[in-house]
């Protein structure tokens, strides 16, 4: 009988095994980063086929769980800082500290910047955006982008890209130890460039890599804690 029941108990864990929905354990994957107590990213993102595209330079990220989170950014040779919880949202402008309602919520770059995620909220988003979702080895998923989710996406580059008629997105998910470790999407079109409107492809890589998990904190100055509490 117990060589029957240990039989039994190996074909229901193969059968259970088979049928595993890859959108549920990359979605578990996320969950279990969530509840860290803290980590840290790096995000870089990759334009080939035209300058017009709105350029976008590498950030680096922190957060903490139920707490602050803190972005550097860089544009140009300019490196900016953004602080944020929940909703509310702090810049470091010239060594101060402003809200986004001191900036004014209607400025395009605050809009922007109101865009920013952390990468458990980008990478369910999406999560929720891909279809088809497969698992390929080494703990790798992929699959693509829902069409009306990848227009909106590459609208985001600039005023020729949102002119497109359509677009194509794929994302990828890497998970180690059952937890979200890295993830990336590429959304690509045709726009028209330079004064003969000739059609180009346009595609934007993103990458967004995972690292000090359970050792990450973040320190703000009193005066931009008090603007987010």
């Amino acid at each position: 009988m117990k060589t029957l029941s240990f039989v039994f108990s190996i074909l229901v864990l193969s059968l259970c095994a088979a049928t595993a929905d890859p959108k549920s354990e990359v979605s578990d994957a996320i969950k279990k980063l969530a509840q860290q107590s803290g980590y840290s990213w790096t995000y870089t993102p990759k334009t080939e086929g035209s300058e017009s595209a709105r350029r976008q330079g590498p950030m680096e990220g922190k957060t903490e769980k139920d707490g602050y989170s803190l972005l550097k950014v860089e544009v140009g040779d300019v490196t900016a800082e953004i602080a944020f919880k929940s909703e509310k949202m702090v810049v470091n402008y010239n060594g101060d500290w402003l809200s986004t309602a001191e900036i004014g919520e209607n400025n395009r770059t605050v809009q922007r910047l109101k865009a920013l995620k952390r990468p458990t909220d980008e990478a369910e988003s999406l999560l929720g955006k891909s279809t088809a979702l497969k698992k390929e080895a080494d703990g790798v998923y992929s699959g693509e982008m829902d069409g009306t989710a990848a227009k909106e996406m590459f609208a985001l580059l600039g005023k020729r890209a949102a002119e497109a008629p359509v677009a194509k997105g794929v994302v990828k998910f890497w998970v180690k130890d059952g937890q979200l470790a890295k993830y990336e999407f590429v959304v690509r079109g045709k726009i028209t460039a330079g004064e003969d409107k000739r059609e180009v492809d346009l595609i934007r890589t993103t990458t967004v890599e995972i690292k000090e998990v359970g050792s990450t904190r973040v320190a703000l100055p009193e005066d931009a804690r008090k603007k987010l509490s």
